[in-house]
């Protein structure tokens, strides 16, 4: 039997060549059992050509006998799978380093180190960390499927509105979750409407911290749902968020259908009104699961905002923590606190710290610390606020009670003054003042600003309208509103006036020294000289410089000498000219010499010299002086300087004057 091997290369070329096929003999062929002739025994038989599809055995005999004979159908080995082949997902394990490695390739984004090594621990904190819209994404998909991570912190990662979608996806497939901080995320309202579906179907999540978000009274109604309907949620974190009364009735629907919220936190908020915080508390008041609840920072100082508080701490059986602190509380409202607080059985620790009331009322709210003897009442939070000496014997006592109290100190026996309020207004009036509106201005110019309208105030009260009139004046514009209320409002009197009495002997009981300046010197304007300008100034004369002081020469033989005359003693009426008369009024004189010499006892040794001045003038003209030594003998062998006084190169004669 002859058999014909066609070759897939030969069958590629059929329609270029014909292909003759040669059968094999029948006597061949019929050792072949027909029933036989299939692709398995084909396959028994171990034939090659079925295998590679290479060759096909065929035989005259069959053809004749079946002319349109199908050879039977060929079992697939595979093809179809190897075109059709679909990658199977990847298995991974319950930790998910190799799915976030894998999400970090794909993303091509570098991993965190701080991640793939906490994805096996309980707690995963990446505080800090600035996370982008790419690494969120291969951190939610990698915890879909972790099971280790329970607490989750993300404090500070500015998330926008795609990374707050990635985050709430997460937790609809996360069952492990039980702790997440999300303070300071800074989500929005945009952002409380994505997260409301995803919390309320996480219900492994025990705490969650949504401080610093910003998200003001619409973004709490947002996450109504969530909070109301969470089942697991103990601990919740509002703090920080700008919430106002209108949150009020938001909380109170929260608050009134939460069947698990033991711990709130409402601090630094604005529920400072009484309408307010009543129905925060009326939401609170049949919640019977509430522990601990954080009001500090609030500014509750007022008694309508406090009143509700005081209600609920009088019913409240399960109340355990307070914090009420920084809140402005005073002598009203912190009376309206104590005695809740009293009446309150349940309360462990109460903070109410940092606030305004006196060392008086401190004594008080320490004092009723003693009474709660048999009160679960351990701890007193008095932090940053001062008690007197009395308040020794208290605190020993609740020390021995096994209490504690914390208190900012205790104060000796001193009397603490405040500032002086009046001084304080004054000094800035006149500090205001003092400043010139150009740089040239005289310094002391405010002084007498001020003094003329201090001095300047009446007898008797005014009003205020007669105050501002003085004021505009006296032209003391510089003085701010807000300085001259404090001022009106340190000095009232009856029937809404002002005691400027009151406000004038203040005022001179600080500045005793206080007086008018001295009016200013009226310009002397010469009517002859050169003419100028109206308000110009002519500028003085200059005078001739003095001559030097030279000592007098002795008198030589034969000439007289000249005696002199103090000036002190000489008049200037009296003192005569070069010709004889007298000297003109206002003609300028020589300075004053010191004092003339006392005569000497007889018998003494010596005198004390005495200065004398001669004077010459010239008629019409000022004379020009100076001081000269000559020697004068007092009957004894040593000789005294006298001064006198002569004009240089003036051709006058001398004066002779009779001593005095």
């Amino acid at each position: 039997m002859k058999l014909q091997r066609i070759r897939p290369k030969v069958l590629q070329k059929l329609p270029e060549t014909i292909v003759e096929l040669q059968v094999a003999d029948e006597e061949i062929w019929g050792e072949i059992e027909s029933d036989k002739c299939d692709s398995a025994h084909l396959l028994i038989k171990n034939t090659i050509s079925f295998k590679c599809l290479a060759q096909i055995l065929l035989s005259n005999s069959s053809l004749l006998r079946h002319p349109l004979y199908y050879f039977p159908p060929l079992e697939d080995p595979g093809i179809d799978e190897v075109f059709n082949y679909v990658e199977p997902p990847p298995i991974y394990d319950d930790i998910g380093v190799e799915k976030y490695l894998d999400m970090c390739k794909e993303l091509e984004i570098v991993p965190i180190t701080r991640i793939i090594r906490s994805l096996e621990e309980d707690t995963l904190n990446l505080k800090y960390y600035g996370l982008t819209n790419k690494q969120m994404k291969a951190l939610t998909e990698t915890l879909m499927i972790n099971a280790h991570v329970k607490n989750l912190i993300l404090q500070d990662n500015f998330f926008d509105v795609d990374a707050t979608e990635m985050l709430a996806e997460m937790l609809t497939k996360n069952n492990t979750l039980t702790v997440l901080n999300l303070q300071e995320c800074r989500i929005g309202e945009l952002g409380a409407e994505m997260l409301n579906d995803a919390l309320a179907s996480c219900h492994s999540l025990n705490e969650l911290d949504l401080s610093f978000n910003e998200l003001g009274n619409n973004g709490l109604a947002n996450l109504e749902d969530a909070l109301t309907n969470a089942i697991a949620l103990r601990k919740l974190n509002l703090s920080h968020n700008k919430l106002t009364e209108e949150s009020g009735i938001v909380l109170q629907y929260i608050l009134g259908n939460s069947i698990s919220i033991e711990d709130l936190d409402l601090s630094w908020n604005q529920f400072c009104t009484g309408p307010g915080n009543k129905k925060i508390f009326l939401g609170i008041a049949p919640n019977d699961r509430l522990k601990t609840l954080n009001l500090a920072w609030n500014g509750i100082g007022v008694r309508p905002a406090v009143a509700p508080l005081m209600r609920y701490l009088k019913k409240s059986e399960k109340i355990e923590f307070l914090d009420i602190s920084n809140n402005s509380l005073t002598k009203g409202s912190l009376n309206a606190v104590r005695t809740g607080i009293t009446k309150n059985h349940s309360l462990k620790v109460v903070k109410i710290g940092n606030n305004i009331y006196k060392p008086e009322e401190a004594y008080t709210l320490a004092n009723m610390l003693t009474t709660k003897q048999d009160d679960p009442l351990t701890f007193l939070d008095m932090e940053n606020m001062f008690c007197a000496r009395n308040v020794l014997p208290i605190l020993s006592r609740i020390k021995e009670m096994g209490k504690t109290i914390k208190i900012g100190g205790v104060l000796s026996n001193y009397i603490i003054k405040g500032p002086d309020i009046n001084r304080v207004l004054f000094q800035r009036a006149r500090y205001i003042l003092q400043k010139p509106k150009k740089q040239k201005a005289k310094k002391r110019l405010w002084v007498s600003v001020v003094v003329h309208f201090i001095l300047s105030l009446p007898d008797n009260n005014i009003p205020r309208e007669e105050f501002d009139a003085i004021l505009k004046k006296k032209k003391m514009k510089k003085l701010d509103k807000d300085l001259i209320n404090g001022i009106v409002e340190r000095f009232p009197a009856r029937k809404q006036k002002i005691d400027v009495v009151e406000m004038t002997k203040t005022y001179m009981e600080m500045y005793p020294d206080t007086c008018l300046p001295p009016p200013k010197p009226k310009k002397k304007g010469g009517k002859k000289g050169k003419k100028g300008k109206k308000g110009e100034q002519i500028p003085p004369v200059e005078q001739p410089p003095e001559a030097p002081v030279e000592p007098s020469p002795q008198p030589e033989e034969g000439k007289e000498s000249v005696s002199t005359v103090p000036v002190e003693n000489l008049p200037a009426e009296a003192a005569p000219d070069a010709e004889g008369a007298p000297v003109a009024e206002g003609a300028p004189v020589a300075e004053e010499a010191p004092a003339t010499v006392p005569v000497g006892e007889p018998g003494t040794e010596t005198i004390e010299s005495a200065p004398e001045t001669e004077i010459k003038t010239v008629a019409g003209e000022s004379a020009v002086s100076e001081i000269k030594e000559e020697p004068i003998t007092n009957g004894t062998n040593e000789e005294t300087p006298v001064e006198s006084t002569t004009a240089e190169n003036t051709p006058t004669e001398n004066v002779e004057a009779a001593p005095p």
